[in-house]
């Protein structure tokens, strides 16, 4: 059964692709908040987002927001929109451990799901020269934290606690189990 994905972001869309789903991506016009708990955040957006767009069609909708959380701090970093945002937010992170959450929802059915995932993802404390050229790149813009793992950044990490999948922008564990309660299978 296909659903709509509420989103257009490529590393969604690859992560359900590869797990075999067939789906249509649909940009929810929804306004993102942030909010000052990282978990509020993700799960409002979330759930606003698959509201948004189930409520223009019957077909299941899966929704899912993300950022990067610096605890010790109690800072939300969000999608950088620039290189300069990008360097900013790696030197945050630098050399430091920071939590990525991420908010799940399915709508459909006059039914709503909406759960939540955190991974613990650990930077190593790269240097000047590293930093320059990973930003030259332009990988980091439109990425929440400012870096993507399944890219560049990958040699920036250290340690994860948690799923991977989660830091790439969707934590397809729980996303599967979420779909196969609104029966929607990638097989």
């Amino acid at each position: 059964m296909p659903f709509i994905l509420a989103s257009e972001s490529a590393r969604r869309v690859d992560l359900l692709r590869a797990a075999g789903y067939d789906f249509e991506t649909r940009r929810s016009g929804f306004r993102e908040v942030t909010l000052e708990d990282p978990k509020e955040t993700v799960v409002a957006n979330a759930r606003g987002k698959a509201l948004a767009v189930a409520g223009n069609t019957d077909d299941v909708v899966l929704a899912a927001d993300t950022v990067v959380y610096l605890p010790d701090e109690k800072t939300i970093l969000g999608q950088a929109g620039s290189g300069e945002e990008v360097r900013r937010m790696l030197l945050l992170l630098r050399g430091r451990a920071h939590e990525v959450h991420s908010g799940v929802a399915v709508a459909g059915r006059g039914e709503l799901a909406v759960r939540h995932a955190v991974t613990t993802v650990r930077m190593r404390a790269f240097g000047e020269g590293e930093l320059g050229a990973y930003v030259a790149l332009g990988e980091g813009v439109g990425k929440a934290g400012g870096y993507a793992i399944q890219g560049s950044a990958a040699g920036f990490v250290e340690w994860i606690g948690g799923d991977y999948t989660n830091v790439v922008g969707l934590p397809l564990a729980l996303t599967v189990r979420m779909l196969e309660g609104f029966g929607v299978n990638s097989y």
